[in-house]
C-alpha cells in the first residue's frame, strides 16, 4: 500500500513538473514602433517565440530612450535600442544589462546636403547642419568636421528631432542634415547628395538588446528561450530574406519592394550568436572589455558626458556586458 502510495505521489509530481514546463513563459518586450524590427517582428507573426514555450507580450516605445523609465520600473523585461540610450541608462545606475548586438547599420545613418551647399566635408563651413543634439546623428557630425579639419564652432548645428529635418531642408531653413532613416531618405529624394556615412566615417552603429539584470539571474530559462528563438529568425533570415521581411513591410505599411529599398539603404547586418562572442562585437568570456562593442559605447560615454547629458562615466564597465547567456546556448 504504502509503496503504491509513493509511485502515486512520484507520478503526480512528475506531471506537475511537466504542466509548469509547458505552461508559457510570460517575456514583455520593448520596441520601437518608428524603427525597423525585422527579426523582431517575423519571429512574433510566425510563432518562432511560441515554439519556444514563451508567451511575448510586446510594448511599443516611439524611441530607446522611452524604454529606460520602463526598464527601471520594472515594467518590460528587455528591449532593443540605440547605443546612446543604453550607456545613458547604464551610467544613471539603472539595472541594465546588455545582452547582444541587435543590429550593425553601416549606412543607416548619413550626412546629406543640398547640392548649392558644396560637395565635400570642408565645403560645410558656415553652413546650417541640421542634428539632433546629444545623440548618434550629432556624434557622427562631430567626427565628419573633425575628418574635414572643422570644429562645431565653424558650422551652426541646428538642434531638429529627426522627423522635422525633412521640412526644415526644403523649406531651406537648413542646408544639410545628419540622422537616420527614413528622414535621411527623405532628404535624398529633395535632390540632396551624401557627404558622410557611417561607414566612411570609419565608425559603428546600430542597436543592442538591452534586459534587466534580474532577466539573467532568475528567469534564466525564459531568456534562453528567447534566443533560441532569435537564432532561429536568423537562421531563417539567411535563408530566405523576402519571407523573413514580408511582416515588418506589413508592420510599416510598406510594399516589399520599397521596404527591400530601404533595407539597402541602410546597409544592415545581423550578427549570428556566434558572432557576438568575437572581438568585433561583445567579446570572448572574460575578454569583453577589449571588445570594439564596449570601446565604442565607451567612446559614446565620453561624449554625452562631454555634451552633459551624463552626470558622469560609469566607474565600472564590466557590469554592462553579460555573454553568459549566449555562451550556454551555444553549449560553450
Amino acid at each position: 500500500m504504502l509503496r503504491r502510495l509513493f509511485s502515486l505521489l512520484l507520478l503526480s509530481s512528475a506531471a506537475l513538473a511537466s504542466a509548469a514546463w509547458s505552461q508559457p513563459r510570460d517575456l514583455r518586450i520593448g520596441f520601437q514602433t518608428a524603427e525597423v524590427n525585422v527579426l523582431l517582428s517575423y519571429a512574433t507573426r510566425n510563432g518562432l517565440f511560441e515554439q519556444q514555450g514563451l508567451n511575448v507580450t510586446l510594448v511599443p516605445f516611439p524611441a530607446g530612450p522611452a524604454m529606460l523609465p520602463a526598464l527601471a520600473s520594472r515594467e518590460i523585461d528587455m528591449g532593443w535600442m540605440g547605443e546612446f540610450p543604453s550607456v545613458t541608462g547604464y551610467a544613471n545606475g539603472i539595472e541594465l544589462e546588455v545582452l547582444m548586438m541587435e543590429r550593425l547599420d553601416f549606412t543607416n545613418i548619413r550626412l546629406v546636403a543640398s547640392p548649392s551647399a558644396g560637395a565635400t566635408l570642408q565645403d560645410l563651413k558656415g553652413k546650417r547642419i541640421g542634428a539632433t543634439v546629444g545623440s548618434s546623428s550629432h556624434y557622427h557630425l562631430l567626427q565628419a568636421l573633425q575628418q574635414a579639419g572643422l570644429s562645431q564652432s565653424d558650422v551652426t548645428v541646428v538642434n531638429l528631432s529627426p522627423a522635422n529635418m525633412p521640412a526644415a531642408y526644403s523649406a531651406g531653413q537648413i542646408d544639410a542634415a545628419m540622422t537616420w532613416e527614413p528622414n535621411i531618405g527623405a532628404i535624398e529624394k529633395e535632390g540632396g547628395k551624401v557627404l558622410a556615412t557611417t561607414r566612411s566615417l570609419g565608425m559603428i552603429t546600430g542597436g543592442v538588446w538591452v534586459m534587466q539584470k534580474s532577466l539573467a539571474a532568475e528567469r534564466r530559462e525564459t531568456l534562453l528561450a528567447f534566443l533560441r528563438a532569435w537564432r532561429q529568425a536568423q537562421v531563417d533570415y539567411a535563408a530566405d530574406p523576402a519571407k523573413v521581411r514580408a511582416a515588418e513591410a506589413s508592420r510599416l505599411g510598406m510594399s516589399p519592394g520599397d521596404f527591400d529599398a530601404l533595407v539597402v539603404r541602410q546597409s544592415v547586418s545581423h550578427p549570428t550568436l556566434e558572432e557576438q562572442l568575437t572581438a568585433d562585437f561583445m567579446g570572448e568570456p572574460g575578454k569583453e572589455l577589449d571588445s570594439r562593442l564596449m570601446k565604442h559605447l565607451q567612446g559614446i560615454g565620453d561624449f554625452l558626458a562631454g555634451q552633459k547629458r551624463i552626470e558622469a562615466l560609469p566607474s565600472d564597465w564590466r557590469g554592462l556586458f553579460n555573454t553568459s547567456p549566449i555562451v550556454e546556448v551555444l553549449g560553450r
